[in-house]
């Protein structure tokens, strides 16, 4: 069977420069749920000209056609159907994320046993509001825009979806007949019906069939395929599923726990046993083994690896690389930074285009001075080097092993191993000094108040 997805409408309900198609649903643009149902078919996308390039180079395996004027429904399948070959082909709507393909499987079963032309998708809600109705008289299937419709039809709770199986020859047959609407200058698909002999629907939840026009739909539809994502995850332990972000691409192992407000984003990989806390946000990161994320952590691009402590308040931008069993506290930043196991850089710090050894202490306030306003430097730090309290390390600099670096030390050169590297003005007490001080000031003040 084949597939046609309509998605060349101009979107004005969204009020929005991007096309409703290519707004985001948990990292993935909406078609791509549309597509990805549909997978297992040759695919048709219509589109407007703007977005074909954009569709062809997103799924390379489909067929874009460009319907040149937006001139209804119908219109828009005449722009496909003269290369659909298959028997069957199924039209569906490029807004409608949450379809299943066992509904159109199903609706394609009924078809053939039946010998019909066409099935067409429909629900039945409590208040069909706003959708069009199918009325049936004389074994006769109609569908009616509620715009269109009476009192007596406008209580009918079988509503239409949009999307409609089609034998193809009965199709092709059909779809010239169809008039153009005398109010609106279009082309209406569901208008074909009454041009094709055997119609029948089937009904399906209407969650699968929720279409996309307006930003609350779009939040609606966010929240279903967000819950169907977090279902996937038999073995994770979601403590609040309902305010927990998970991308498409994301992929989570067993025994893992997810508290709530946390984003994982992009192509996530997080392993077994981790605990990522409160309010963190991870994109495009690998997150091995029992590792521990506390609280309001940011991590970018980057690979932590087993059994690290992250946290919390860390930031962790692109490309830094974590050994296992390093410790990262809170108010830590680091950016393109290779860290060794079993480091710890505990707090307040900045570790930016740096290679850390194993076992180093990165004392607070500690900051890799590696930007000298026309090229980032890289500082190297050997294993198990202590670096004191307050150090700026002035890149390209390289401290070897077992070095010690003094609280409050400008590091400015090469530090050979086993040594220590001091670079402080001498404290002088002066006592007394204080006082006179005081007295000195009082004076001054008397005397401003004078004058």
């Amino acid at each position: 069977m084949e597939a046609v997805i309509l998605a060349a409408g101009k979107s004005t309900r969204m009020r929005s420069k991007t096309s409703k198609i290519f707004h985001s649903i948990c990292g993935k643009p909406m078609i791509f749920y549309v597509v990805n149902a549909l997978k297992s078919y040759k695919i048709h996308i219509v589109s407007n000209q703007s977005s074909k390039e954009t569709l062809q180079e997103m799924f390379p395996n489909a067929k874009v056609h460009v319907q040149k004027e937006q001139k209804g429904t119908a219109d828009a399948l005449k722009s496909a159907i003269d290369y659909i070959e298959d028997d069957e082909f199924v039209v569906v709507n490029g807004d409608m994320p949450l379809i299943d393909r066992d509904d159109i499987e199903a609706a394609r079963a009924l078809m053939k046993l039946n010998n019909l032309d066409a099935v067409i998708l429909t629900a039945v809600l409590d208040n069909p509001k706003g959708y069009g109705r199918i009325v049936r008289k004389d074994n006769c299937i109609e569908i009616v825009e509620e715009k269109n419709a009476d009192e007596e039809t406008k209580k009918i709770k079988e509503i239409n979806s949009g999307i409609y199986l089609f034998k193809t020859k009965k199709a092709k047959e059909a779809l010239p007949k169809i008039e153009e609407n005398q109010l609106t200058g279009e082309y209406y698909l569901t208008d074909i019906i009454s041009f094709l002999d055997s119609v029948d629907t089937m009904v399906v939840d209407f969650e699968n069939i929720l279409g996309v026009n307006t930003r609350k739909q779009l939040q609606e539809a966010r929240k279903i395929i967000q819950r169907r994502i977090i279902d996937r995850f038999e073995y994770v332990t979601f403590v609040d599923s309902d305010n927990t972000y998970v991308n498409y691409d994301v992929e989570i192992g067993e025994d893992t726990i997810i508290y709530p407000n946390v984003h994982l984003r992009g192509k996530t990989k997080i392993g077994k046993g981790c605990i990522i806390e409160n309010g963190s946000v991870i994109e495009n990161s690998v997150i091995k083994d029992n590792v521990h994320i506390k609280p309001y952590s940011v991590i970018e691009e980057s690979i932590i690896g087993d059994c690290c402590e992250i946290g919390p308040f860390a930031h962790l931008r692109p490309f830094s690389e974590l050994d296992k069993y390093v410790r990262i506290g809170n108010f830590v930043e680091t950016k393109k930074a290779r860290i060794g196991k079993g480091t710890k850089a505990s707090h307040l710090t900045y570790l930016g285009d740096a290679e850390i050894g194993e076992d180093v202490n990165v004392g607070c306030g500690t900051i890799t001075c590696n930007y000298d306003g026309y090229r980032k430097n890289q500082t190297i730090i050997g294993d198990r080097v202590f670096i004191g309290s307050d150090v700026q390390l002035v890149a390209p600099v390289k401290v070897e092993h077992d070095a010690l670096i003094a609280a409050g030390t400008t590091v400015t050169k090469d530090v050979e191993a086993f040594s220590l590297a001091i670079s402080r003005t001498p404290q002088v007490n002066k006592p007394g000094w204080v006082k006179k001080y005081r007295k000195a000031m009082e004076k001054k003040l008397k005397e401003d108040k004078k004058s």
